[in-house]
């Protein structure tokens, strides 16, 4: 029994609805008035607060007692019906039996009344349902329990198409239980009333009927929405409906008709576009959705698809699609509900709308320890690593910034070991780390040694982890696939422009094992098509490419002919949102992701730097500097020791004829992470810390600067470096990159 005075307080209140909606009931009539709905509904509504079986079973008592006075009172039996309802529904699944006689007996005495029907169509289809579900089950019963279902909905929706919503949602919940042939009994009870009804009323059911039909991935779908759309019930929402089928189907004119009806002020559809918003929308974003009326939301909400449809390269009308097909899948996949029956997307699913389907997962599963998982995205340079844990509930999984938080496991990693022996974990820990092995090369070595040596480790698994949090919910993505990747190499870097003219170098280098197979030919030239895009803060497109370039390997030998190349992209000064993506051919390609920029103006007078390049005496991909030089990039910034390690910097804002004082830094990149609190930086070795840059009299407002420096103080590894330039009047401007040195 429910124990506690809040479950006194919710019985009471329940039991006080009861009295109330059993007092006297006008007799039958043709049909139920507003207030006899009302009564009814209360009376159900104050059954779902209970969930203890013996106060249903007073109830029952009361009221099996008012029966035997008024046998033909259909009130009563449907008051019955909806007792052995819940109680069907706490466990009891005989009670379903108890209801559809219940409800069965209250459509003979009153026919006309709708919530007979429907009740009766509940009860049969949790019998259709219950003994479809069991090993001892026999599908003809259930066959025959869904279809007496279908045909009582049928009938209290010619009676009240205001149940459609109702079956709807019935529909929708017994899709995401994996039991789409519950959701055919709703959809044919559906198609079947719709073509029983009449108008006015009439617009209810197609409305219901398409979103089931879609829900199924039923082709009838866009038909009901037309033909709601021709019911002249609500326009706008006919043209949303329409528009999201299409866009589901990969019918891109469907971003058309959704804008259409996104211009719309009526409550309802403005209810729906926000709520395709919400999940990528930042606050800003809604309060401007909130602030606009008719074609100026609908123009908001197109530029909020376009913008991301020109960043991704992608067609107009694309994004949107992949948005609404990833909507349905989480909603499906990851959906949550609430103690108060409100329902919600767990983090993964937050996640997946936001990114899509990750490339990697991991999880570990064995007793004590909690439901987990760990995404991976890939990212050019910079894959995200996600870890997720269900510590509430089982199937409620939220973000955590360490694997590790999945138990309460540290102490078993850090404590009763000598110094100098391996890690060891019990049961969970060393084990759940060793889980995402697969996911990135931190979980692959696990330390072995001293305390604050594994103290170092859970600070750059916990970063690593923190990181992916900030960039997974704050951005979103709709990252190009390829048939093949390529696994080119790709990096944007603002270099190589004029005073009057800033210039964006795309730069590339796709293996050569990646490409298809020279015929040994000398001369033998490579297609590679590279796209790009750069928009501003309103999701202009302030520059584009799409040019096609060929390239002969430098190597002869076919598995050292690697492609590359850069294609130089004017643009305008300012902070951009850049993306670009390389192709050879049909074969396939890569995209390089989204990144955001900041392009000086050189004419400005404001101190600044454009981006740190990176090269060395082997480099292969020879790219102009502005002044007449070609320096030697590193693909990837991957330098040996002996090559030594060139830098290429260019000054903005000296003033004429004035120096200013270059600094350089450096620091191990341990964690491969953009989290700069936890790098370590120091002035860089070998007397090269210090240089000086100088912008002489009458020289543009460009300063270059280049230096090569020895590595031979370095060992192998990844490692950053920072310029820091200081002009006379103390102005300061910094940039980093990052390398990686071999020794041979």
């Amino acid at each position: 029994m429910h124990q506690g005075s809040s479950a006194w307080a919710r019985w009471t209140s329940a039991v006080a609805a009861f009295l109330m909606v059993s007092g006297t009931i006008p007799a039958p009539l043709a049909g139920q008035t507003a207030d006899q709905r009302r009564s009814l509904d209360a009376f159900r509504d104050s059954l779902a607060l209970l969930t203890d079986t013996l106060h249903l079973r007073v109830q029952e008592t009361v009221l099996l007692e008012r029966t035997r006075r008024t046998r033909r009172d259909p009130f009563l039996h449907l008051r019955l019906g909806h007792l052995s309802l819940r109680q069907g529904e706490l466990g009891g699944s005989s009670h379903f039996d108890d209801a559809a006689s219940e409800f069965k007996y209250a459509s003979e005495l009153a026919p006309h009344f709708p919530y007979a029907w429907f009740g009766l169509g509940q009860a049969e289809f949790a019998l259709g349902s219950r003994s479809g579900g069991t090993r001892d089950s026999r599908p003809g019963l259930a066959r025959d329990a869904l279809s007496r279902a279908s045909l009582a909905f049928a009938r209290a929706l010619v009676l009240e198409p205001g149940l459609a919503p109702r079956l709807e949602e019935m529909g929708r919940r017994a899709i995401r239980a994996r039991a789409p042939e519950r959701a055919q009994v709703i959809r044919d009870a559906l198609r079947k009333a719709a073509r029983e009804a009449r108008a006015p009323r009439l617009g209810r059911l197609l409305l219901a009927l398409g979103r089931t039909q879609r829900e199924l991935g039923d082709s009838g779908a866009l038909a009901s929405f037309e033909a709601y759309l021709a019911s002249g019930e609500n326009r706008a929402l006919a043209e949303i409906e329409i528009g999201r089928t299409l866009l589901l189907r990969g019918d891109l004119r469907g971003q058309a008709a959704y804008l259409d009806g996104a211009a719309s002020d009526d409550p309802v559809v403005v209810a729906e576009c926000r709520s395709d918003l919400a999940p990528l929308a930042s606050d800003v974003e809604l309060a401007d959705f909130d602030l606009r009326h008719g074609a100026a939301r609908a123009g908001m909400v197109r530029r909020f698809w376009i913008m991301r449809d020109r960043l991704a390269l992608r067609a107009e009308g694309e994004r949107l699609a992949e948005h609404l097909r990833r909507l349905a899948v989480a909603r499906r996949d990851f959906l949550v509900t609430t103690d108060d029956g409100v329902e919600r997307l767990d983090d993964r699913g937050r996640i997946f709308v936001r990114h899509g389907e990750p490339d990697d997962r991991a999880s570990f599963a064995i007793p004590g320890v909690s439901p987990n998982e760990s995404w991976r995205y890939r990212r050019a340079g910079d894959d995200l690593v996600i870890h997720f844990a269900a510590r509430q509930a089982p199937n409620d999984f939220r973000l955590i910034e360490s694997v590790l938080d999945v138990s309460d496991v540290r102490s078993t990693l850090s404590g009763g070991r000598a110094p100098g022996t391996p890690m060891t974990a019990g049961v969970s820990g060393e084990q759940l780390l060793r889980s995402r092995a697969a996911l990135a090369s931190l979980y692959q070595l696990l330390p072995a040694g001293r305390p604050d040596q594994i103290a170092d480790y859970f600070v750059r698994e916990r970063a690593l982890g923190r990181y992916g949090i900030q960039i997974a919910t704050r951005s979103d993505s709709y990252v190009q696939r390829y048939s093949l990747d390529l696994n080119a190499w790709g990096a944007i870097a603002v270099a190589g422009g004029s005073g009057a003219q800033p210039v964006i170098q795309v730069l590339f280098a796709i293996p050569g094992y990646a490409i298809e197979p020279a015929t040994g030919a000398i001369g033998v030239v490579y297609p590679v098509r590279v796209r790009f895009v750069a928009l501003d803060s309103a999701g202009a497109v302030v520059a584009s490419a799409d040019t096609v370039t060929r390239i002969e390997p430098l190597d002869r030998i076919a598995a050292n002919r690697s492609l590359v190349g850069h294609v130089a992209v004017p643009v305008l000064p300012g902070r951009l949102v850049v993306h670009a993506a390389v192709q050879y051919g049909d074969l396939g390609g890569t995209a390089f992701g989204v990144d955001s920029i900041v392009v000086p103006s050189a004419g400005s007078g404001e101190l600044a730097l454009n981006d740190l390049l990176i090269g060395s005496r082997r480099g292969r991909l020879l790219l102009p500097l502005g002044d007449g030089t070609l320096m030697a990039i590193s693909p990837g910034g991957v330098v040996r020791r002996s090559d030594g390690l060139e830098l290429a910097v260019e000054v903005l804002g000296l003033a004429p004829g004035s120096e200013g004082m270059l600094k350089l830094y450096l620091a191990v990149d341990e964690i491969g992470t953009a989290d700069s609190t936890a790098i370590r930086w120091r002035p860089f070795p070998s007397g090269w810390s210090e240089s000086k840059v100088v912008r002489p009299a009458g020289a543009g407002p460009i300063t270059r600067w280049r230096v090569t420096l020895p590595l031979s103080k370095l060992k192998a590894g990844s490692w950053k470096v920072a310029v820091v330039v200081t002009d006379a009047g103390g102005r300061m401007a910094r940039r980093e990159s990052g390398f990686t040195l071999e020794v041979p």
